[in-house]
């Protein structure tokens, strides 16, 4: 496997991520734990599947990044490769827009890699979702959904 093919460990950034999420889920809002050894660790997602790095740019960026249980990433019924439905979409956009504007220390890298202006951040978003729905083959709404959805936390 080549260096740039070679997926990149992004687990440091659940506390900064967990800021935001506040120990839930970001597709079904179940709890989840930051702590190493948990029995409801969080995996730290890519909203956009990491197998299209070659597609999309700087796929491992902290605006592509969510914490998702277990339950929502992985197995046959989890998101794993799979693009998530709009709904999602809209979500990852307040969540970037929320950071930037409560001056998180993630702000700067949000805006260097998404745009320095909200109009710039959603098209980015949804220019990044088109190009994903294009070669992932997904209908424009029918994209991945957890199994479950507790009430909106975030």
């Amino acid at each position: 496997m080549s260096d740039r093919r070679r997926r990149v460990d992004v687990t440091s950034c659940r506390d900064a991520l967990n800021g935001y999420q506040k120990g839930k889920c970001f597709y079904s809002f179940a709890d989840i734990s930051i702590e190493p050894g948990s029995e409801n660790l969080a995996d730290v997602d890519h909203f956009f599947p990491h197998s299209l790095n070659k597609c999309i740019k700087n796929i491992d960026g902290v605006w592509n990044l969510v914490l998702a249980s277990q339950e929502c990433n992985r197995g046959e019924g989890g998101k794993f490769d799979r693009l998530p439905n709009t709904k999602y979409l809209d979500r990852l956009h307040k969540r970037n827009e929320f950071l930037i504007t409560s001056h998180h220390p993630l702000r700067e890298t949000l805006i260097q890699q998404t745009g320095n202006t909200e109009q710039k951040r959603r098209y980015f978003l949804q220019s990044m979702y088109n190009t994903a729905q294009r070669l992932l083959g997904s209908g424009r709404n029918d994209g991945w959904k957890a199994g479950f959805e507790y009430p909106a936390t975030f």
